[in-house]
């Protein structure tokens, strides 16, 4: 039987690049999506591979949704050894303008979607003795150029891993962070200036290619890291 991963939340581009490299490493994939529908795709490229897939219409920030989600994957394709929590980053506006809503959104909402969705995968992992939580701050491509409070969730996420990589190293779990650079202005010669797409495929490619490391035995000792990642050419 597979080993088990769950990627949850983030953009369809990125969530999608992380999935599918878990599956060519050889797990059972499942994600909790707002839109199961949007990940069929995803789902039957898996599938292609000769591994297990599902995609979970999930409320992430709903402990009452993660847990039915959870659920769901532990009866279909078993306890899951890897949480991917890929958190999307929104800008709104700048500090003055933002409102009380607008700030929960931007705030609250991602990191209690990080918490609830890590406590829920923390018993069938101590249960193995072995999990690997990896938290991945999505950012969107209006970073580069828009406001910047982005960074209060980026910072919790941070703070967030190496709290709980602490309380679950005992357990055989560990927790890391992987931190995509802002998207950058091409400046190169004859280029002109632009700005590089945060959630295509490029950018993808940034954050998948830190996962395998992260996820392997070899990285039974790393936790508590944040490992950043950035497109050189883009800078």
């Amino acid at each position: 039987m597979a080993p088990v991963a769950i990627v949850a939340g983030g953009n369809r581009v990125s969530s999608a690049a992380v999935a599918m490299q878990l599956a060519e490493l050889g797990w059972d994939v499942a994600t909790f999506c707002r839109d199961s529908t949007a990940s069929a795709e995803t789902v039957n490229r898996i599938r292609e591979t000769g591994r297990q897939a599902l995609a979970v219409e999930t409320d992430i920030a709903d402990s009452f949704s993660v847990d039915a989600a959870l659920g769901r994957v532990c009866a279909e394709l078993g306890d899951p050894n890897v949480l991917v929590n890929n958190v999307a980053v929104t800008v709104r506006d700048s500090l003055s303008r933002i409102s009380d809503d607008d700030w929960r959104a931007v705030a609250g909402r991602p990191l209690r979607g990080l918490f609830v969705a890590s406590r829920s995968v923390i018993d069938p992992m101590i249960r193995q003795g072995w999990g690997r939580i990896i938290n991945i701050a999505d950012l969107p491509a209006s970073v580069a150029s828009g406001p910047h409070d982005h960074s209060t969730v980026r910072a919790g996420l941070e703070g967030f891993t190496r709290t709980i990589a602490l309380e679950l190293r005992a357990f055989g779990i560990t927790v890391n962070a992987i931190a995509p650079a802002p998207p950058a202005a091409d400046i190169r010669a004859g280029a002109g200036p632009r700005i590089a797409d945060a959630a295509g495929p490029r950018y993808a490619a940034q954050i998948v290619a830190a996962v395998p490391f992260l996820v392997s035995d070899g990285a039974s000792s790393v936790t508590g890291q944040v490992v950043h990642v950035g497109d050189e050419e883009m800078v």
